[in-house]
């Protein structure tokens, strides 16, 4: 079985639009590959908080990429950080990998289609708990530390990758890695993002492309 680590924020659009088109190509592969769902906060990574602003100009740029998986941000309260956020679905492994799995999407679709200000804890577990995910270990996981715990790891461990930005997917078994598969970033001279290239098969063929350079991969499957 071949593992991908995605590295990733969860306010980051980019990597949402990139995890839906891997659940999508998971959902469809005949082979099994696992998914560690790994925190690259980048308000660590820039010491500050990413501007409001960007994160609603791109929210607007790649909502033409993935239409209904985006809603506009029509709240006066914006979050003020995201790293509870990330704590709380990085508690989620303390369960498994499924389950972990499972906390990662509702999170991010939390923030990004429901307007969930996830920020405020409280507010998430209730979307959460809408969503008939189980929170109670969850929330044990969470306020006892195990959460802060797994974050902090991912980022003292995000060290010694090569990451370039979020996303980025590291297929651990082969030692090869991607960044933002399939889409590919820039700016207007003003300083506004733009989707220079989108490619909605990239992930799925990418997928591919593993099984073929792993030729052990499929030995007693």
């Amino acid at each position: 079985m071949l593992t991908i680590e995605f590295w990733s924020d969860i306010q980051c659009p980019w990597s949402y639009v990139v995890s839906l088109r891997l659940r999508r190509a998971l959902r469809v592969s005949r082979r099994p590959i696992r998914v560690l769902w790994r925190y690259w906060p980048l308000e660590l990574v820039n010491r500050c908080a990413t501007p409001r602003w960007l994160l609603e100009a791109e929210r607007a740029i790649l909502a033409r990429c993935e239409p209904d998986a985006f809603a506009p941000w029509q709240r006066d309260d914006f979050p003020s950080t995201f790293l509870p956020a990330m704590a709380l679905a990085a508690a989620a492994r303390q369960q498994d990998l499924d389950f972990a799995d499972t906390v990662d999407r509702a999170v991010r679709e939390a923030f990004f289609l429901d307007q969930c200000n996830v920020a405020v804890l409280l507010e998430l577990i209730d979307i959460l708990d809408r969503k008939g995910i189980a929170t109670d270990r969850l929330q044990d996981a969470f306020w006892s530390g195990k959460g802060w715990r797994e974050l902090w790891n991912d980022w003292q461990e995000s060290h010694s990758r090569a990451i370039q930005g979020s996303p980025h997917l590291f297929v651990v078994e082969l030692g090869t890695n991607v960044h933002s598969p399939g889409l590919r970033e820039g700016t207007t001279p003003h300083g506004l993002p733009l989707v220079l290239h989108d490619d909605p098969a990239f992930v799925e063929e990418w997928l591919d492309q593993l099984w073929r350079l792993d030729g052990d991969s499929l030995d007693g499957y």
